[in-house]
This record gives structure tokens, C-alpha cells and sequence, in this order.
């Protein structure tokens, strides 16, 4: 029996090493499920998960062939993972360019995006961040009626707003002390997500303009969604959106997605938009109550008119999510020279595959 016993316990210390060998296989399968596209966030804690079950592999030697392979996997993964999450790493090279020579005359568009957390009730931490900012546009996910009436002050210094607060968790609170030619909800896939389109002045004494899209899909989890199809289809409604134009763009929100998954990057891609933090760091912030699950799910992506002055994470603010804060110049005559996401020859075909899915079609949004 204890020979039994001894044997099994050295079959259990594989297990870690198997979870970490499907998941990585999980990050190479298209399958929408929520369990599977769960395994798109934690690239980091999977490094870690899988060097520390390389330690307990060591140990199993029932079968040393089995241990061999099992080794080998683990590298490969490891490997994976390494390059996925490398281009958010310091020593990667950047997205996006550093302004330089920034003046009083260039203009700029400052943002800081905020989920809140329906439930907090903690808004002065927020409201002090908002005052030491000062950001142009302040955009607020998952906000009820509660929090709008706690925001209704920003409505003096910020004389353009657009409101929509739902007891759902979906709703959005946006404010901008830009003039904007546009201010509209959409609802790209679901009547109960809203977003935010519009087109903003850069400046009052100018005539340069800029589109903005404020986000905040439902996410592929077991009691909000089964799928990430909602997720996937709204993404690739606002990037085909955004590739029939030719304004300059800012993407922003909780895109319930990090950056690095097959998704977001199929949505920079049609979008042709750039990613301020590749090169920079991952700016992780969610989960803010726990370090060991934070990854990155709030977004700023923007087109290449623009370099950055300034992009950080900012401090807990009561919510599950840190907000971000992000100061963009725009440099117009340097268009086409940051690097631009590369179109693939699949990608109309996987986003026409994504939105049929949704039951929608190319033009449902426009």
C-alpha cells in the first residue's frame, strides 16, 4: 500500500507540469470557450508555474523517458511564453517614439481611463488622482447612478460629457474639456454594452481633429459570458470602423483582454494602431488587489500621428482595476515613421469568420 501510495504521489507532482503544457497548447486553438481564452492572461504566472513544475518533474522517476518529455515541453512553453511577452519588456524596442521638443504650441490629448468597480464607493481616491492629472478626457467604466451623481462636479470643468450610467456593470461616464464635432453611444454587439464614438478638436484655436473610441466589452467569463465572442466581434467592429477612415485615432478602455492576445492583435491590426506600452513595460492593472493575478486589461491604442509625452499606472483607487493615465503629442509630419502593426493576408477572412459568429455583418455598426 505504501509503495501505492509513494507511486501515485509521484504521478501527482506532474500535474502542474500538465496544466502548464495544455495551456500553452490553449494559446494556439481559436476555440472561444472561456476556459480555453482564459489562458491568454497569465503569461507571467505561467512562467513561473512552469519553472517551478521543471523542479517537481525532477523528482518523478517512475518513467525517465516520461520525465524527458515532459522537460522538453516545459521548455517550449517556456520559450513561448518568453517571446510573447517580451515586446512589453524594457529591452524591447518601442512601439511608439518619446516626443521630443514638445512646446506650448503642440497640441496634446491627455486621458486617464478608470474602471471603477460598480461596488466601490471609494470615490475621493479617484477624484484626487482626476485633480492632480488633469487629464483633457476622463473616461470611466462601471458606473451606475451612484457614481454619476458622485461625478456630477466634473460637469464645471468639464463642459462636454456624455453619461450612461446602467446598474449592469456596463456603464460609462465620459468627460472632456475638448470641444467634440461628435458624441454618440453605439452599441456595436449588445444593447446593454454601450461605447463611445467621437471626434474632438485638439485644440479650440485649431481645426485638427481626432476620433475616439471609449470601450468596455463583456468579457469571456462563467457568469457574464460563455464565449468571448461578444468580446472578439465588438473589437473587430471598432478596428474595421477605424481602418475605413483616415483621422487620427485613440482607442481606450477595459478591453476585458491583455494585449498580447490573438484578438487584440487582429483588432491593432485593421485599426493600423500602436501600442504606447511595447517597449515600455506591461502597465498591468488588474487585478489591483493581488499582484500574483495582474495582468494588463485596460487600454490605450492609438494611430502613428501621435508619440508619447507621458503614460504610467496610477494608484488604487478602491477598485479591482488601477486606472491609467496616458499624455499623447500630436506629430503629424512623423506619420509612418513608428512601427505599424503588420496586416496579415488572413485577417479580413478571421474577422468576417468573428462577426458571423456574432450574428452581425461588416456594416451592422456604420
Amino acid at each position: 500500500m505504501t509503495d501505492f501510495l509513494l507511486s501515485l504521489l509521484k504521478w501527482f507532482l506532474i500535474t502542474p507540469a500538465l496544466f502548464c503544457i495544455v495551456g500553452t497548447v490553449c494559446s494556439f486553438i481559436k476555440y472561444e470557450a472561456w476556459w480555453v481564452r482564459g489562458f491568454d492572461f497569465p503569461r507571467i504566472q505561467m512562467l513561473v508555474l512552469i519553472l517551478f513544475s521543471a523542479c517537481l518533474v525532477y523528482f518523478f522517476n517512475e518513467y525517465p523517458i516520461v520525465r524527458y518529455v515532459l522537460w522538453a515541453s516545459l521548455f517550449i512553453a517556456l520559450c513561448f511564453h518568453c517571446w510573447v511577452i517580451f515586446p512589453y519588456s524594457p529591452i524591447a524596442s518601442k512601439n511608439v517614439k518619446n516626443a521630443e521638443n514638445v512646446t506650448e504650441k503642440t497640441l496634446k490629448v491627455s486621458i486617464l481611463v478608470s474602471n471603477v468597480l460598480m461596488y466601490n464607493r471609494e470615490t475621493n481616491k479617484l477624484k484626487v488622482l482626476i485633480e492632480r492629472e488633469n487629464p483633457d478626457i476622463v473616461f470611466m467604466v462601471e458606473t451606475d447612478h451612484w457614481w454619476a451623481d458622485q461625478m456630477e462636479y466634473l460637469k464645471k470643468e468639464y463642459p462636454y460629457h456624455l453619461l450612461k450610467p446602467i446598474d449592469n456593470t456596463y456603464g460609462l461616464l465620459f468627460y472632456s474639456k475638448k470641444e467634440p464635432t461628435k458624441l454618440n453611444f453605439n452599441y456595436y454587439v449588445q444593447d446593454d454594452v454601450p461605447s463611445i464614438v467621437a471626434t474632438f478638436k485638439l485644440d479650440k484655436n485649431s481645426e485638427e481633429t481626432f476620433d475616439f473610441y471609449g470601450i468596455h466589452p463583456r468579457p469571456p467569463a462563467p457568469k457574464e459570458a460563455k464565449t468571448s465572442i461578444p468580446r472578439d466581434a465588438e473589437l473587430v467592429m471598432v478596428g474595421k470602423e477605424i481602418e475605413k477612415k483616415d483621422n487620427p485615432t485613440i482607442v481606450a478602455g477595459d478591453f476585458n483582454d491583455v494585449a498580447w492576445s490573438h484578438t487584440s492583435r487582429l483588432f491593432r491590426r485593421l485599426g493600423n494602431l500602436l501600442d504606447p506600452r511595447i517597449g515600455r513595460g506591461m502597465y498591468s492593472t488588474f487585478h489591483a488587489d493581488y499582484a500574483i493575478l495582474r495582468w494588463p486589461l485596460d487600454h490605450v491604442f492609438h494611430s502613428d500621428e501621435f508619440q508619447i509625452i507621458e503614460i504610467k499606472k496610477l494608484e488604487h483607487v478602491g477598485s479591482d482595476h488601477f486606472p491609467i493615465f496616458i499624455n499623447l503629442a500630436y506629430i503629424p509630419q512623423e506619420k509612418h515613421t513608428q512601427e505599424e502593426p503588420e496586416v496579415e493576408k488572413d485577417d479580413e477572412e478571421e474577422a468576417k469568420k468573428k462577426l458571423e459568429k456574432a450574428h452581425l455583418d461588416d456594416t451592422s455598426s456604420l
